[in-house]
């Protein structure tokens, strides 16, 4: 395999579930990471907006290889135990995902905070990337 020098951008369509959890706003691939980025605004249903977090042992999967690629590092969010508390219900956060660079080819991923998890979990199924559909970066 060619070694991966290019930096691709994809801004993937994703359903919503019915909790509201995170959008899903980019997946960055880079020869040297993949990167997630998310946005998340408060909730009303919970006092001062709730709390977040991502487990320890979020990864991405290729739905179709069964390849794994475990959580590196997050960015503007605590990994579990620790929790971001919300102020306010009108607060909101943006926040990313770091994992191990992934294939540049047409994949599908599924990002999963908790196997076989609940619609609490931050679990996102059948992204769909087609290369020809990533913004190159230069």
């Amino acid at each position: 395999m060619k070694p991966q020098k290019k930096k691709y951008i994809f801004h993937p369509k994703v359903i919503k579930n019915y909790r509201g959890n995170p959008d899903l706003l980019r997946i960055h691939l880079t020869p040297e990471y993949t990167k997630v980025d998310f946005g998340y605004v408060a909730k009303d249903i919970y006092i001062n907006g709730g709390w977040i977090r991502i487990a320890p042992e979020t990864f991405i999967e290729n739905k179709i290889t069964k390849q794994r690629y475990t959580l590196v590092n997050a960015e503007n969010i605590p990994i579990a135990p620790m929790h971001h508390y919300f102020e306010t219900k009108k607060d909101w956060r943006y926040f990313s995902l770091i994992f191990p660079p992934i294939p540049q080819n047409d994949c599908l991923l599924n990002i999963i905070e908790v196997k076989n998890g609940t619609p609490n979990d931050f679990n996102y199924y059948n992204i769909e990337l087609k290369m020809a559909d990533g913004i190159e970066l230069f």
